[in-house]
């Protein structure tokens, strides 16, 4: 993905994918952790998600998938 806007619809896809169970979190890590990387705004809140999804979650509890979502979210929003 070279533009913002192909970003923006590719994380709106995953973050719908994931809201509704039909792919799970290890995609979703793999997934934004192969991401390039971006300028301004929408790099830091990349970044951010990727520092996120870095970390190991031993359990994926409720909290874990909204947290998850919520740095999605965040980048489509930046």
């Amino acid at each position: 993905m070279k533009n913002t806007e192909d970003l923006i619809a590719a994380v709106t896809r995953m973050h719908a994918q994931y809201s509704a169970s039909r792919i799970d979190r290890d995609i979703v890590c793999g997934w934004v952790l192969g991401l390039p990387s971006y300028p301004a705004s929408m790099g830091s809140a990349l970044d951010a998600a990727k520092a996120w999804f870095r970390q190991k979650q031993e359990d994926i509890t409720e909290d874990v998938r909204r947290d998850d979502l919520a740095h999605l979210m965040a980048v489509v929003m930046a």
